[in-house]
């Protein structure tokens, strides 16, 4: 097999902290040994497994919502809209969970597909509102069924007092200050 290193110049490829680039590369077995003292193992790892999960959820959306122009993120701020009414698109992207550069797209695609409105805040003219038309209204209520049948697929290998304790724990690493390190509770 045939590798290709691009090369740098010394000066301007800074090697990563404790990669020990003076040293003389390590052989395969050496290498080999060094990961199995980390314990990190793909398969077993938190961030790892619940990447596919969230891989599994999609699928299920996508299998469900067949022939809809809708993503997830766009549906949970449709169903959000309609729970909490006008928010501005500042608090609609805190209540999803959703950074301002998502939130942003996600706007303007619910805006061009004629589902919900954006104007200034009449208090605070800094504020886009967003709201849903009467079509946006209709459209959300009639998928609502089809997004809880999406979490029932999801779900459907665990029993429901697994499904339970599965959403208790994950809503428990979620509401976790990430400001605080790896200290957890």
């Amino acid at each position: 097999m045939k590798t290709e290193i691009e090369s740098q110049p010394e000066s301007s490829a800074a090697a990563p902290k404790g990669s020990g680039d003076d040293a003389k590369p390590l052989s395969r077995e050496q290498v080999l040994q060094r990961y199995a003292k980390t314990g990190y193992e793909l398969d077993r790892h938190p961030a790892h497994v619940i990447r596919r999960a969230h891989q599994r959820a999609t699928l299920r959306f996508q299998q469900v919502m067949a022939g809809e122009d809708l993503s997830p993120t766009q549906f949970a701020a449709l169903a959000t809209i309609l729970r909490h009414g006008e928010v501005s698109q500042n608090h609609l992207g805190r209540l999803t969970a959703m950074d301002p550069s998502t939130i942003s797209i996600v706007v303007r695609k619910l805006l061009k597909n004629g589902l919900i409105t954006r104007s200034a805040s009449d208090t605070d003219q800094r504020l886009s509102m967003i709201a849903l038309t009467d079509m946006g209204t209709k459209y959300t209520l009639d998928r609502l069924e089809r997004s809880v049948e999406v979490g029932r697929r999801f779900l459907s290998p665990l029993t429901p007092a697994e499904q339970a304790t599965l959403l208790r724990l994950l809503n428990r690493i979620n509401d976790d200050d990430p400001s605080n390190g790896d200290v957890g509770k």
